[in-house]
């Protein structure tokens, strides 16, 4: 009826203004003209209910904030599609196709390629290596999706073929670390990125890495239809998706092919490449395929699980960024659930600001310790916390209710990423009816210090998302108690985290 009434009111105003030929006003309030408030036309009585009345939804979003890791301005600094040049390699052809292809320009080498004539031609001899690089480097930077996909194609098809097939006690080519470095270097990763820790670095430099790589391309060379514009303009999600696969591959064919320092500088580079967030919406199905590899190859695991856990740990500092390379590690093989059990209780320590001890090996050790990181996850505790930090900061030593409102959905959040990670720790146990008490201990200090610190509110949509979050740990540790020992396939489906 109001709207009913002003919009009459209004149709008035119009009709008087432009009787007598004033043109045609916007008033915000009608009987104000002059005023300058309330632009959403809104009445003060209006504006209070809806303040007494709104949710807060967006505390705790469903997806982790991720980087930017991509800088597309920087990519083909190295090497593009057009300087790639096969002749400039150094190979000299011995048969009558690798001669043919050495004679033919460089559109005419990816469509002989991509046709089938370098699979027959090294259907059962060993493929040179400078061929097999310039395969692997056109695959990652190639623009066509399609004509990269048929890269690869031929590039595992003949990497396999000479495992298979070939007399040489070698074994087949796989790409270097430098070599898997400069794709990515070349795609618009910056160097810092791709290592971003500085105690655990490769034996080059980005200098070293690109004086190196330049060598057996037409990079320096001006042509046509070479350009210093970016190769790339969005996210090359075929590329990055094709050099995962390939060497999702070598490291299947050939275990040995990298040591364990560098099977953590590629798992470390992994997890900081998913970080970016552009590939929040994209499942990232090989490059967990390619950690299994990974984790598989290395040979002192044991002693590796503590280092790469530290390292991970280091790779960002927002907690649900945290959580979302926990999640990453793949739960469905013995080392990645142990990595993911140890990875989760490192990121607590770190989160509650704990003093970082060494992670027992242990599970009813590993549960007494997560017993004691959740005494300290009650909301209020976390919040008191913020506010005392925040004080401190203050020049007055004092904050105001807007300050204290986002640090209690910032105390909210934290609790949320936490009690994932505690799910993370929990799921990869296997309790025996011996066991049963240390699981009943966590369900008592879930219920007594997490559950009953949290007042549900209506505006406070995030205590409600939180205590969900409880309720469900809560239930399936109870549905463990009751069945004792679980089996294998309870433990899968025990945790379904959410990001």
């Amino acid at each position: 009826m109001e709207d009913t009434q002003r919009l009459d009111e209004l149709q008035k105003q119009l009709q008087e203004d432009i009787r007598q030929g004033r043109g045609i006003k916007s008033p915000l309030r009608l009987g104000d003209d002059d005023s300058t408030d309330d632009e959403d036309g809104l009445l003060e009585e209006h504006r209070e209910f809806l303040k007494k009345f709104s949710v807060t939804i967006d505390a705790i979003p469903d997806h982790h904030p991720g980087e930017e890791i991509f800088n597309f301005l920087n990519s083909g600094k190295i090497f593009n599609q057009h300087t790639l040049d096969l002749r400039d390699s150094g190979f000299i052809g011995q048969t009558a196709v690798e001669r043919l292809i050495l004679k033919s320009g460089k559109r005419d080498q990816i469509f002989l390629t991509t046709q089938g004539f370098l699979t027959s031609a090294y259907h059962n001899v060993q493929c040179p290596i400078s061929v097999l690089k310039w395969l692997f480097r056109m695959m990652s930077v190639h623009t066509d999706c399609i004509v990269s996909v048929q890269i690869l194609s031929t590039l595992m098809e003949i990497t396999i073929r000479n495992d298979i097939f070939s007399d040489s006690p070698a074994w087949p080519w796989i790409p270097s670390l430098a070599d898997i470095a400069a794709v990515f270097f070349n795609m618009g990763i910056d160097f810092r990125s791709l290592f971003p820790l500085e105690n655990l670095q490769p034996d080059f430099n980005e200098a070293s890495l690109v004086s190196f790589e330049t060598q057996g391309t037409s990079a320096g060379k001006r042509t046509e239809e070479s350009s210093d514009e970016p190769i790339f303009s969005t996210l090359p999600e075929t590329n990055i998706v094709n050099v995962v696969k390939f060497l999702g591959l070598c490291t299947s064919i050939y275990p040995e092919g990298y040591q364990d320092r560098e099977i953590m500088l590629l798992i470390l580079m992994l997890c900081k490449m998913s970080l970016e967030k552009q590939l929040k919406q994209i499942p990232l199905v090989d490059f967990q395929s390619l950690m299994i590899n990974l984790m598989k190859n290395i040979r002192d695991w044991n002693t590796k699980v503590p280092e790469l856990c530290e390292a991970i740990n280091d790779l960002s500092s927002h907690p649900h960024n945290l959580l979302w390379l926990v999640q990453l590690v793949p739960n469905w093989t013995s080392r990645g659930r142990q990595l993911r059990q140890c990875l989760s209780l490192v990121i607590i320590s770190k989160l509650l600001e704990e003093k970082q001890e060494d992670i027992p090996n242990a599970s009813n050790l590993q549960i007494t310790v997560l017993h004691h990181y959740l005494v300290q996850m009650k909301p209020s505790h976390l919040l008191k916390k913020m506010v005392l930090k925040k004080r401190a900061e203050q020049p007055n030593g004092t904050i105001d209710e807007s300050l204290h409102l986002e640090l209690e959905k910032q105390a909210y959040y934290l609790t949320f990423v936490l009690l994932h990670l505690v799910g993370e720790v929990s799921c990869s146990h296997s309790f025996s009816p011996g066991q049963r008490k240390h699981l009943v201990r966590l369900c008592g200090a879930l219920e007594k210090h997490v559950k009953c610190d949290i007042r549900e509110d209506p505006k406070r949509f995030y205590r409600t998302k939180v205590k969900d979050l409880v309720a469900r740990i809560h239930g399936k540790w109870q549905e463990i108690i009751q069945n004792c020992q679980p089996t294998q396939g309870q433990l899968h489906d025990f945790w379904v985290p959410d990001s």
